[in-house]
């Protein structure tokens, strides 16, 4: 984006608000391939996203990958240099829910190829300067129907590793899971923001909010 496409107005009026301000990198079509191909490219993309925020005052950076040809070492590892280079600025992911889930085996560190835990090994290595885990609570068979308060408390408890609502769940070993104080959870806005059967209704999230 150049800066005659900024929306400096709405940026003005947010930041005047206390809001934070972010740039989402990735999503399902992300090129992930192409930052994992080597550590310079690596370096590259996590210098790019800092001279971006820095060019225009943003406050952190959200970071969607779904794609997994790289092993969870290597993410991590970005996340790493990533908080090297942005310094004290937001750095939040937002994963697909299954990249953590009591349902499959753990992957190794040094072994990519599959989403299902894909994000333990990640925690594991990066937690400690990764501010906030938002997974995608809208995709995936997680155990419960789509949209349901049980999909969300699966979720939910999955990623806090705490043992989830599946009679043959239970808690991933040696793993701590992420803390309460670092966990969003993402919703669609809408039935049009994604697949529809995934959209958990303001009753639905007014139930799992008194849940939690």
């Amino acid at each position: 984006m150049d800066e005659a496409n900024y929306p400096q107005a709405e940026h003005n009026k947010w930041k005047a608000a206390g809001k934070k301000i972010i740039i989402s990198a990735g999503g399902q079509n992300g090129h992930w391939d192409s930052v994992f191909a080597s550590s310079t490219s690596i370096t590259n993309f996590c210098k790019s996203i800092n001279d971006y925020m820095t060019k225009y005052d943003m406050d952190g950076v959200d970071i969607d990958i779904e794609g997994y040809h790289a092993t969870p070492r290597v993410v991590a590892n970005m996340f790493i240099e990533m908080r090297a280079h942005i310094g004290n600025k937001l750095l939040i992911t937002s994963p697909e829910c299954v990249t953590v889930y009591q349902g499959s085996p753990v992957v190794a560190a040094d072994v990519g190829g599959q989403a299902f835990n894909f994000f333990v090994n990640v925690i594991k290595l990066a937690d400690h300067v990764i501010d906030l885990y938002q997974p995608q609570a809208y995709n995936n068979w997680y155990g419960a129907t789509g949209g349901s308060l049980d999909f969300l408390k699966n979720v939910y408890l999955n990623w806090r590793n705490l043992k989830g609502i599946g009679q043959w769940d239970s808690p991933i070993a040696d793993f701590a899971g992420v803390s309460g104080d670092k966990l969003m959870m993402g919703v669609l806005a809408s039935t049009s923001a994604g697949v529809s059967a995934y959209y958990a209704k303001p009753n639905v999230i007014t139930e799992f909010r008194k849940w939690i």
